[in-house]
């Protein structure tokens, strides 16, 4: 900085490389030109020297020139091991990262063929995706023939996996597998343990009606014998509860009348008064007796408490006791609605059938959306316990310089699949299926449910089948509905057999044409609504009062029109409800075939009930008798310590009076003995005594 600079060199070699303005100015102010040299000028003041050394830092960096050729070359380099690693290496690591995240997803083996990513176009192409179906492992849960992946690259930089477009050439569910796709541990849904659902009504056949057969098989419902048990099971307990009890209490009434008997049997008139310390004696047995009434009260409240407190408790059973006789009407009753046609209960013992047949035939169908749903939510969860970053760093403040230039960004999750679509045909039947909007952090993008439409159209076929599908699934932090699904669909024959068979029906056929729709909760409640018309319906082999009944409805009415609800509420009672065009009928044909078996089967009923109620209580109230001997021995330890108790009164009465007579004798004989001694003085002092008075 202090050599001297030709004023050329100056102008080409330093001020040339400081563009801006008033560097430049400030720059050649440090200096002076003399004889056609530049000198750095010697009165220049720190803050200007140490500008200058910035300056001469940026100069000698501007005259390297606009190209390094060296991070070219390494940069060149990097991407060259880049383009080799996705092409030789990366491929199959990438493709077998996919199958471990299918398979942490779906809980079933995956298969990941022909996977290629390319950085050029940054797309990945698969020549085949297969997930086994985890309940049904012999089966796939779909198949996606050649499909590309359109990924976001800006969200790719930020270590994101955004997935603007899945297109697959094909699409199929429920494929046969040759291996099995179960993984190791894994519990099929089906064999997880599940709460049992209390049974509708039984079905019954009037014409061959069995009164003890129908109440074994109800027997378990019944109010009365649970109370019974309940009653059982008090007077045990209450029994064991005070046996104990009583039996202290009479050993310390047995333990208090021994001790007591000495001085309950002194005579007491037996006892000498003649010298202090005879009436001393008396004194300490009235102590005595004293101390013994003290104890003799404490055991009586103790037994008192021990009366009462069994009193009580016989009472509560009692009650009980008689809480179940009564509950034995209610029995009667109940068991009589079965028969009671009018009370509709024979028509809702068919519901548990049509909830289980519709359950069974839709199974399949639920169950794919109840993985989809568990899918979603676990690449949610999967996403939110991924390690967190650290917090940034605080970088120190830069003093501002130039312009500032904001640039536009966006905050990605961590994974995002936008449109997830394919169009193909197979056999007769035309699939169009499209999903959107699946994203790990629902909140931040895209900020609304995820979407499924699914069309199946047959063209060509004899029916003219045809099933449209709309739903969808909201997982952002709290939604108004968890999920929705509508369903549309005709031509559907029904040919159903040996559904019906447990009311004598052989089966039943039909064609359907049908709506479902289904919405979920945020607490896990949700329910199921079907409307389903079955035209040219007609029962095969009918056999049995429900049956007949069942079949003379169906007739008239000509189509059946069935509508189901059923409604799972997360903190209370399910709900299922059927309603039909055809209830009416029934019940009217019912009572028309059952009528002749209706009063001999409530009659059968009442009988059959009581003397079940009988043998089933007979021998099992041991205790209640060994309560009652309790409470009287009780009653008499307490008579007992009340009679210790007054003859103790009366000993300490009789010895206090016997101190009394004793003193009111002494105070007499003084009082005597005072008038001898006054009038031997006045006899002594007159000799002729005192006029008036006798001479002794």
């Amino acid at each position: 900085m202090n050599k001297k600079i030709n004023s050329k060199v100056f102008e080409k070699r330093f001020a040339k490389y400081l563009e801006h303005p008033q560097d430049n100015q400030f720059f050649k102010s440090c200096y002076e030109e003399k004889d056609g040299f530049f000198f750095l000028k010697g009165n220049l003041e720190k803050e200007q020297k140490k500008k200058l050394k910035g300056l001469y830092k940026a100069i000698k960096a501007n005259r390297k020139g606009p190209v390094n050729f060296f991070p070219i070359l390494v940069t060149g380099g990097i991407v060259a091991a880049l383009v080799f690693f996705f092409t030789i290496i990366a491929n199959p690591l990438l493709g077998n990262a996919l199958e471990k995240g299918l398979e942490a997803i779906f809980e079933a083996k995956s298969d990941v063929r022909g996977f290629r990513l390319s950085l050029l176009r940054f797309e990945i192409s698969v020549k085949s995706i297969t997930v086994a179906n985890a309940d049904a492992p012999m089966t796939n849960l779909f198949q996606m023939a050649k499909t590309v992946i359109k990924l976001k690259p800006q969200a790719i930089l930020r270590g994101k996996v955004y997935i603007e477009e899945i297109r697959a050439d094909e699409i199929r569910f429920g494929t046969e597998r040759k291996v099995s796709g179960a993984l190791p541990g894994y519990i099929r849904r089906q064999d997880r343990e599940k709460p049992e659902k209390p049974a509708g009504p039984p079905l019954i056949d009037l014409a061959n009606f069995d009164a003890m057969a129908l109440l074994n098989q109800e027997f378990d419902k019944l109010a009365a014998p649970k109370l019974y048990d309940t009653v059982i099971d008090t007077y045990n307990e209450t029994a064991a509860k005070w046996e104990n009890q009583v039996e202290a209490g009479k050993e310390r009434v047995e333990e208090l009348q021994a001790a007591s008997a000495p001085l309950m049997n002194i005579n007491a008139s037996s006892l000498s008064v003649q010298t202090p310390e005879d009436i001393q004696k008396i004194r300490e047995l009235i102590n005595d007796i004293n101390t013994m009434i003290k104890s003799v009260q404490g055991a009586a409240d103790d037994v008192t408490k021990i009366v009462s407190g069994i009193e009580s408790d016989i009472n509560m059973v009692r009650r009980l006791e008689q809480d179940a006789r009564n509950a034995i009407n209610d029995d009667i009753n109940l068991l009589k609605s079965y028969i009671d046609l009018g009370s509709g209960a024979a028509f809702e013992a068919i519901e548990p059938f049509i909830m289980d047949m519709l359950s069974d035939a839709a199974q399949e169908y639920v169950s794919y959306g109840v993985i989809a749903l568990d899918a979603l939510e676990k690449i949610k969860v999967m996403s939110n316990q991924l390690p967190k970053s650290d917090k940034p760093k605080k970088v120190p403040k830069v003093p501002f310089k130039g312009r500032d230039v904001i640039y536009p960004t966006r905050a990605y999750p961590a994974f995002y699949l936008g449109v997830l679509a394919s169009d193909f045909t197979i056999d007769t039947w035309n699939w169009s299926f499209d999903l959107q909007g699946i994203s790990s952090d629902p909140d931040l993008y895209p900020g609304k449910p995820v979407t499924l439409d699914l069309g199946m159209k047959e063209d060509g076929g004899s029916l003219n089948r045809e099933v449209a599908l709309t739903g969808s699934a909201d997982f952002r932090a709290n939604p108004s509905e968890r999920f929705s699904v509508n369903v549309d669909a005709n031509g559907f024959p029904i040919g159903l057999k040996n559904d019906f068979d447990k009311i004598g029906v052989g089966g039943l056929t039909g064609e359907s044409a049908f709506n479902v729709n289904a919405s979920g909760q945020q607490d896990k409640s949700f329910s199921i609504g079907a409307v389903v018309n079955l035209a040219n319906a007609s029962l095969v082999d009918p056999s049995g009062t429900i049956a007949e009944a069942l079949n003379i409805a169906i007739n008239r009415a000509g189509r059946i029109d069935l509508g189901v609800q059923y409604s799972y509420n997360a903190s209370g009672k399910d709900d299922f409800k059927l309603t039909t065009n055809i209830a009416d009928l029934f019940l009217e044909a019912l009572k028309a075939v059952a009528q002749a078996y209706v009063t001999q089967a409530m009659a059968d009923i009442e009988k059959a009930l009581r003397q079940k109620i009988d043998e089933y209580i007979d021998g099992k109230f041991d205790s209640k008798e060994n309560l009652d001997n309790l409470l009287n021995i009780a009653k008499g330890d307490r008579a007992a310590i009340n009679q210790i108790s007054n003859t103790l009164d009366s000993k300490k009465n009789e010895f206090e009076e016997r101190i009394r007579s004793a003193a009111n004798q002494a105070t007499q004989q003084v009082r005597d003995q005072a008038t001898q001694q006054a009038e031997q003085v006045l006899q002594n002092a007159l000799p002729g005594g005192l006029p008036g008075l006798p001479r002794r």
